[in-house]
């Protein structure tokens, strides 16, 4: 999961920096020419990230997976490159990848993906200066998008109930934070009653591509709304956090991510079911997402991650019936 640049990642980034040099070869090997201009981004927990202009005037963006447990893992690029090129395969405008390999720094090697800059600016970014009209129709195609990412069929050797076991476990490991974040010991073990509800009364039957971090910060669209023109997605960047999952998945992660958001053009532009019981599985697999993000809130200590987790989890809650705590 990425997030707004905080003290634990600004802390993780402060240790590393790729010297320009390195850049320049990686660069130069992708698309044969040589740098003019490196910026450092900033965000995220496991890639170090450059946006790099080239002396032809392209743009693209270094991205070496340098932190937490897969550091150094190629196989978690690899991956993260299929599932690019399938979610391109489905007409999603996600990156071109121009380069996969490996870079030595400091005598050790780590994958590095290089990418042709998607055009556009992030909808986090501009989100507030469009207008009610603008807004539907963006998320409408949104909503499309996730569609043609979760028409993606793929493969998981864990079964439902064993996945979800484990992502159960997850959840109750994670409940000291729960209760730090302003919920009792008896609102967290209701929560987890609706959940396990939840694995038995809502199956999933087959697994699906998942962005898995599917955010206003990684859907870039073109224009800012102030000219009155449509606004449309341009790209849809980092699926370092892809996973085989629900068809409801990613629609549940851009709810926990953009909680203000309308929901209603996301599912129009997505053809989901309006009816009850189909919004009953949304909320309650945005509930065990927004549980976790409120733990990653608590243990790094962002405080808006921490609201903005909880009061989503207050208003799900309330949606699932149960009485208001």
């Amino acid at each position: 999961m990425s997030m707004q640049p905080g003290s634990f990642v600004e802390w993780q980034h402060a240790q590393v920096s790729t010297p320009r040099s390195v850049l320049a070869e990686v660069v130069r090997h992708a698309v044969g020419t040589r740098i003019e201009q490196v910026d450092r981004i900033v965000e995220g927990y496991e890639n170090e990230v450059y946006r790099v202009r080239c002396a032809d005037g392209q743009d693209v963006v270094v991205r070496i997976l340098r932190f937490g447990r897969f550091s150094g893992d190629s196989t978690r690029s690899a991956a993260e490159a299929r599932a690019i090129g399938q979610a391109r395969a489905a007409g999603v405008p996600a990156p071109e990848i121009l380069l996969l390999d490996t870079v030595r720094i400091d005598g050790t090697e780590f994958p590095v993906m290089v990418q042709r800059t998607v055009p556009g600016r992030p909808l986090a970014e501009v989100v507030t200066s469009l207008s009610e009209r603008q807004r539907h129709d963006v998320l409408a195609e949104i909503g499309g998008l996730i569609a043609r990412i979760s028409g993606v069929h793929v493969n998981d050797e864990r079964d439902w109930p064993t996945a979800m076991a484990a992502e159960l476990a997850d959840r109750r490991s994670e409940r000291d934070q729960v209760l730090a974040g302003g919920f009792s010991a008896a609102q967290f073990d209701q929560m987890l009653d609706l959940l396990e509800g939840y694995v038995h009364d809502f199956p999933c039957q087959r697994w699906v591509l998942c962005h898995g971090d599917l955010s206003p910060q990684h859907i870039f669209v073109t224009g800012d709304g102030t000219d009155g023109d449509a606004v449309r997605v341009s790209g849809i960047i980092d699926f370092g956090d892809w996973k085989p999952g629900a068809p409801v998945h990613d629609l549940a992660v851009l709810r926990v991510r953009g909680p203000k958001l309308d929901l209603a053009p996301l599912l129009a532009g997505y053809g989901a079911h309006a009816d009850d019981t189909y919004r009953r599985r949304l909320d309650l697999h945005t509930l065990d997402i927004a549980l976790s993000s409120l733990w990653i809130g608590v243990d790094e200590d962002d405080q808006a991650c921490i609201e903005r987790s909880s009061t989503l989890i207050r208003v799900l809650l309330a949606n699932l019936g149960v009485p208001a705590f």
